[in-house]
């Protein structure tokens, strides 16, 4: 049995596939996912959990190199959280159109959804290497 970290079995698995350059979501509980893309769905009721307490969680787990969000979420909460736990250069698109952020979620590896009812926490993250 683990001691520490992430307890999730999906989670752990889909976390230790990932590669240089691959992709993934942390979002909100409204954000719509494309078929074919794997959620992990993490929300339990409206709230649980926070966006902020799965970016904790994932923070001393990941070696990343960028990350997109809504222009949207630009001053708010969700852009605080994030530059708080991730010193990771963000690139800000619109949340919708043919290159925003909800159509950049196709071809991530994986959806983390949160209980999370903050509009536009939401946050693709690239991978990065350790070394």
């Amino acid at each position: 049995m683990l001691r520490h970290g992430i307890i999730n079995a999906q989670l752990d698995e889909a976390l230790a596939r990932l590669r240089h350059k691959d992709r993934f979501v942390i979002s909100d509980s409204g954000l719509p996912v494309q078929p074919g893309i794997e959620v992990i769905d993490l929300a339990l009721v409206y709230g649980v959990p926070r966006f902020e307490q799965v970016l904790d969680a994932l923070s001393p787990e990941l070696v990343l190199e960028c990350g997109w969000m809504a222009t949207e979420a630009q001053g708010t909460k969700a852009q605080q959280w994030v530059a708080d736990r991730f010193d990771v250069p963000i690139t800000y698109v619109p949340h919708d159109g043919p290159l925003g952020f909800k159509a950049q979620v196709e071809g991530a590896k994986f959806v983390i959804r949160t209980g999370e009812t903050t509009p536009y926490a939401n946050v693709i993250f690239r991978c990065g290497v350790p070394f």
